[in-house]
């Protein structure tokens, strides 16, 4: 009698169960790793506001503008650029995800913060914080 090549229910069964674990092992390091990516995308989009607001300063006698939607199209060419990918339920119509503080021109104090991270950005695990300089940093 020739021997059968199939597999059987409980072999089926030992590779879905040792599948499902490694799944379930694994979910919280994907998610830290989709966490810092949102990080990294969130920095690049204030770094991105940075260069707009100081190329809007530049031609408007280093003042600041009344608002970040001014940037757009015209010094920032995206209106994704406004949103966070940290965040769960961002839209470009809503408005910016980040908070501006309107005032300040380049001859200002190069700590101040001129953009940062609203509270819902980051699950209240840190804010990035722009400063009149142009440098983005992360807070806690």
């Amino acid at each position: 009698m020739p021997k059968s090549r199939a597999f059987t229910v409980v072999e089926v069964l030992v590779v879905a169960c040792a599948v499902l674990a490694m799944i379930v092992i694994l979910a919280p390091f994907m998610r830290m790793a989709k966490d810092r990516a949102n990080k990294i995308y969130c920095a690049n989009n204030l770094r991105q506001i940075s260069l707009g607001l100081h190329k809007f300063a530049l031609d408007h006698n280093g003042v600041f503008p009344d608002n970040l939607g001014a940037l757009y199209p015209d010094y920032v060419t995206s209106g994704t650029v406004f949103d966070c990918p940290g965040k769960k339920h961002s839209t470009v119509k809503s408005g910016p995800d980040y908070i501006y503080r309107a005032g300040l021109t380049e001859s200002s104090a190069s700590d101040e913060i001129i953009v940062q991270d609203s509270e819902a950005n980051h699950a209240k695990s840190g804010k990035h914080i722009v400063r009149v300089d142009g440098s983005v940093e992360w807070a806690r």
